[in-house]
């Protein structure tokens, strides 16, 4: 059977581990390649020019909070794969807004699918703040599974 690789997004939620877990139950077969892919939010955010060393401080602090975030996802997914046999990799990614970060993963790679939970928003606040996972279900050129909260 040909290798098929597959991005699953999650962000650590609930929900993302249901669309991991489903993802595992439902879809995964021998010879896929699955990368879960996840953002790493690394805002720092202060004025040019000097900055306070209390300042400094609480952004070295932010900073390796996110890393400890980004570590332990990682090795939550790696450890799931080894444990269910799934070979794949867990990868932050940075840099662009998460939705269009899925997509150029998936893209990058050649995925066949996207697998990715919702949040379950309610209409209004869907239309009004949009979703990633709307965004992606809209803008990618592949299948989207969108595993809802059930």
């Amino acid at each position: 059977m040909a290798e098929r690789f597959v991005v699953v997004a999650v962000d650590g939620s609930e929900q993302s581990d249901k669309a991991f877990n489903w993802y595992c139950e439902n879809v995964n077969r021998p010879g896929d390649h699955v990368y879960v892919v996840f953002g790493a939010e690394y805002k720092v955010s202060f004025m040019p020019g000097q900055v306070s060393e209390s300042r400094l401080k609480e952004i070295q602090d932010e900073m390796s909070k996110e890393q400890q975030r980004v570590e332990g996802l990682t090795n939550k997914y790696i450890t799931q794969m080894r444990e269910k046999n799934i070979k794949g990799e867990a990868t932050p990614i940075t840099g662009k807004k998460p939705e269009e970060a899925i997509i150029s993963k998936a893209e990058e790679v050649g995925a066949s699918m996207i697998v990715m939970g919702t949040r379950g928003l309610g209409t209004i606040r869907r239309t009004l703040m949009g979703s990633v996972s709307d965004y992606v279900v809209h803008h990618a050129r592949i299948p989207v599974i969108v595993v809802r909260d059930s």
